[in-house]
């Protein structure tokens, strides 16, 4: 009985724009500073999510790569599990070079934002021909060695090209400790990681809080996705209302500036 958004990247497409990524609109107003560095939010799932904010410029938010997608690949292929516990096969292996570079390679890593990815992409069957067209036999804990290395250099390259400060992070992949040191480590004194927790927001929470502001959001009328991030030629108002019939929308006086997380 209560009126629920959803199909919410349709009206972004229509506008010009990938309807992703939808999550940017958040952070751009939970990092919000009136002046200052460049900082990010990073999402570690299954593929690495950067947004940068800096104060008097558009919000830049894209796909930068798998993060745990091809790492999950590789525990399930080599080792019959869903994915790599606490880094412990990663820890095992040793980075192997010539993988690692054929890894690097991929085009998708060097085309510039507004973009997106998915496992359409980066799934099994692009880890197989990877390593199929690699003409060696590369020992199971290495490959997974090689790909948490590959998460965490295309990550570090991205927040380096946008000269960030701070990058606060969350997703899944913050829990494998050997993808987390090795961020740490490439970082070096460029920027400092922080949790999404730091900032009220439970890591493994931070898309349900996103998608309630962008309920919040079509609620008031605002748009929900950001032209410099989708590629659209306007901000839309996002999603279709259930019950159908006219949107129940509550204009908002103005347009959040700012979000900060009480509680």
């Amino acid at each position: 009985g209560v009126p629920v958004l959803s199909d919410l990247r349709a009206a972004d497409i229509a506008a010009g724009g990938q309807g992703a990524p939808l999550v940017p609109v958040f952070d751009a107003l939970l990092l919000a500073r009136p002046d200052g560095p460049p900082r990010a939010a990073l999402n570690l799932g299954g593929i690495a999510n950067l947004t940068v904010v800096a104060p008097g410029a558009p919000v830049v938010g894209y796909d930068i790569g798998p993060a745990n997608a091809l790492i999950d690949a590789a525990a399930q292929r080599f080792h019959g599990q869903p994915c790599d516990v606490d880094g412990r096969y990663a820890a095992a292996g040793r980075v192997h070079g010539p993988l690692l570079d054929r890894l690097l390679a991929e085009p998708y890593y060097a085309a510039p934002p507004p973009k997106s990815t998915g496992k359409e992409l980066f799934h099994a069957g692009y880890l197989a021909d990877v390593l199929a067209g690699l003409g060696e036999q590369v020992p199971a804990d290495d490959v997974l060695a090689t790909l948490t290395e590959l998460t965490a250099r295309i990550v570090t390259d991205a927040c380096a090209r946008h000269g960030v400060d701070e990058v606060v992070a969350g997703g899944g992949g913050l829990r494998n400790p050997v993808l987390r040191s090795r961020l740490v480590a490439l970082a070096a004194d460029r920027w400092r990681l922080r949790d999404t927790d730091e900032l009220g927001v439970p890591a493994q929470a931070k898309e349900a809080y996103a998608f309630a502001l962008l309920g919040w959001l079509s609620w008031h009328g605002l748009p929900g996705a950001l032209p410099s991030v989708t590629g659209a030629r306007y901000g839309a108002v996002l999603g279709s209302w259930t019950p159908t019939g006219p949107a129940p929308v509550h204009p908002a006086p103005v347009a959040p500036r700012s979000l900060r997380i009480d509680g």
